[in-house]
């Protein structure tokens, strides 16, 4: 039904505005919860799956890795382990040429003896070496100099290592003593890498992680990380 707009009041006419921002009011209302439906429903399922996969990945990681560790003594009494081993290999499939390896990951640091170290060095260069040599001075000391985590570089200080026996200063002597034996190995945790033979007879890497997995869409190229969709503020009533 037609509404003739100039035979109404004043009155009528703002009842009526009010009526119409009412209704649209009720239509975004209505429309806003259909979308907060949606998206929820979307982020259960893919939460549904993730945890499962989650869950699926977590149990398969303690299986190979523990089933990995027990097959390695077999393995080694067979020669199937290199000699200079640190405590991963790589067994390979004889027919399929699929490789299952044990990565051993481990973090090479050294103990507060190695700062004892470094200023007895200090101290013996500046006493003995730097008027005498200052190029040596410099080069011993760039050798000693810490990376950006405050830590010794292993490389450097076997660099140093390996010129010990250049001087008989006892200061210099025990510093190279306590080097060697403030230096470890830390075992930070084991993982595990999949091989299979692509199409050029090369050892190719069955990914795991999730970014790592390539899939043929679209929208592949597109690389931005997804910002987190909240539904819209839904505007106070008038």
């Amino acid at each position: 039904m037609s509404i003739d707009l100039e035979k109404m009041s004043a009155s009528e006419l703002e009842a009526l505005l009010k009526q119409k921002r009412k209704e649209e009011r009720e239509k975004r209302m209505r429309e806003h919860e259909s979308y907060e439906v949606k998206r929820d429903e979307l982020v259960s399922e893919l939460m549904s799956r993730a945890k499962t996969i989650h869950s699926l990945m977590r149990d398969f990681k303690v299986f190979a890795i523990k089933s990995l560790k027990e097959f390695r003594e077999i393995a080694d009494s067979y020669g199937d382990i290199r000699s200079n081993s640190k405590g991963g290999f790589s067994l390979r499939h004889r027919e399929t040429q699929e490789v299952v390896s044990l990565d051993r990951n481990v973090v090479a640091e050294y103990d507060e003896r190695a700062a004892m170290a470094e200023q007895l060095i200090k101290d013996f260069l500046l006493d003995k070496v730097k008027k005498r040599d200052l190029a040596t001075y410099r080069t011993i000391t760039a050798l000693m100099v810490r990376n950006k985590m405050g830590d010794f570089t292993t490389s450097r200080i076997a660099s140093l290592l390996s010129i010990k026996d250049n001087y008989d200063d006892e200061r210099w002597i025990k510093a190279m003593e306590l080097f060697e034996k403030s230096f470890r190995i830390r075992e930070i945790s084991y993982s595990v890498s999949f091989y299979k033979k692509n199409s050029m007879q090369k050892d190719e890497s069955i990914p795991l992680s999730f970014s790592a997995i390539s899939i043929d869409d679209d929208s592949e190229g597109n690389t931005e990380t997804a910002e987190t969709i909240e539904a819209p503020k839904t505007q106070e009533a008038e």
